[in-house]
């Protein structure tokens, strides 16, 4: 189980007022014009909703390194994005 519904911290460990790390996370999953569409559809409508995932190892790999390698999440989200993995 992953929970992304924390809200995003800036640099001083301060929250950023409406910046959720799931929704952002969906967002991008949504935006995303290659993948596979059903899955990143399901994850991305879960997270929007604050729910927790429930994946196979498999499918963690894949959306770490979906975060990972995006270009359009700034360090700041994937870096915490990242830690929830933790």
């Amino acid at each position: 189980m992953i929970n992304f519904n924390k809200n995003l911290l800036d640099l001083e460990g301060k929250e950023i007022d409406g910046a959720n790390i799931g929704k952002i996370v969906a967002q991008t999953l949504v935006q995303s014009s290659k993948g596979d569409a059903l899955k990143y559809w399901g994850w991305a409508t879960k997270m929007n909703a604050g729910e927790t995932l429930d994946l196979d190892k498999s499918d963690l790999e894949t959306l770490k390194n979906f975060i990972k390698e995006s270009e359009t999440l700034t360090i700041l989200t994937k870096a915490q994005a990242l830690e929830c993995f933790e």
